[in-house]
């Protein structure tokens, strides 16, 4: 059996240990999954991205950042099952922030929403609206 990228590591040698405490989530991450397993995906998606072309209307300074989650979705995301508990997965969500909101704010809301994606987290999370350009000042 090949293993996963992720927590499956922790799932088996807790569960060889002991099976009195069971697991929240199907890869053993009761409390989400740690940095290094997040760096894993990532890195088995960099390879992807370098050939992924950006869809279309994608913010020039977005680019790079939604070919990442677009290769993730590619070649990553098929290997797994589906376990994402809010709607939309993180993925979607990540695209659609990356887009809406440019590069900086959107990586900064997809990677807010990485950290709370955790078993026992979901529910509806929409993209928040972009701010309006000229807020504050009064027309004439």
């Amino acid at each position: 059996m090949t293993s996963r990228p992720g927590c499956t590591r922790r799932r088996r040698r807790r569960s060889a240990r002991s099976s009195r405490n069971s697991c929240d989530g199907w890869d053993g991450c009761s409390e989400g999954c740690d940095a290094i397993g997040l760096f894993t995906l990532l890195w088995l998606a960099l390879p992807a991205a370098l050939v992924t072309p950006a869809p279309a209307g994608t913010p020039w300074a977005a680019r790079w950042p939604v070919r990442l989650v677009v290769a993730y979705r590619e070649r990553v995301s098929p290997t797994r099952p589906p376990v994402c508990p809010f709607t939309p997965t993180c993925s979607t969500y990540g695209l659609e922030a990356l887009r809406r909101h440019g590069a900086l704010r959107g990586l900064w809301l997809t990677l807010d929403r990485l950290r709370r994606c955790r078993p026992g987290a979901g529910g509806s999370d929409p993209v928040p609206r972009a701010r309006a350009r000229g807020r504050g000042r009064t027309q004439a």
